[in-house]
């Protein structure tokens, strides 16, 4: 990780930080590439099934495993929103307001459009929200 030095430039590292280990991490991409869930004992049972599947299936499984990693990731985020627009919540960097929702949709809208290639807004633009 860089070493942000706004409250801003920490924004939004932790929400591309998101972004990227939605993908680097979790089982979606070994389901379909191996055949594998996990390594762990106790998930043995789900590669035993996943064995059973044809890569086709096994590809349709992988992009329903992201699809509920991406909206797990989504739907917490949407729930911080609300506590910061309804509660008062706020986050902080180095003790200053950490600016969030650059989207005007709330930390999940920042999220879900930098994970479909949305850029972020220049340093003025956010200054100005």
């Amino acid at each position: 990780m860089s070493n942000p030095q706004t409250a801003l430039s920490v924004y939004q590292t932790i929400i591309d930080e998101f972004v990227s280990k939605t993908r680097l991490y979790g089982s979606s991409a070994h389901v379909a590439e191996s055949g594998v869930f996990s390594n762990a004992p106790d998930h043995a049972k789900f590669n035993q099934f996943i064995a059973t599947l044809t890569h086709l299936q096994r590809e349709l499984l992988s992009e329903m495993l992201q699809e509920e990693r991406d909206s797990a990731i989504h739907d917490i985020l949407a729930s911080l929103s609300e506590w910061i627009d309804c509660q008062d919540v706020g986050l902080t960097y180095q003790g200053k307001p950490m600016p969030v929702d650059l989207s005007g949709m709330g930390l999940h809208g920042d999220y879900v459009g930098r994970r479909e290639g949305w850029e972020w807004p220049s340093q003025s633009e956010s200054e100005d929200s």
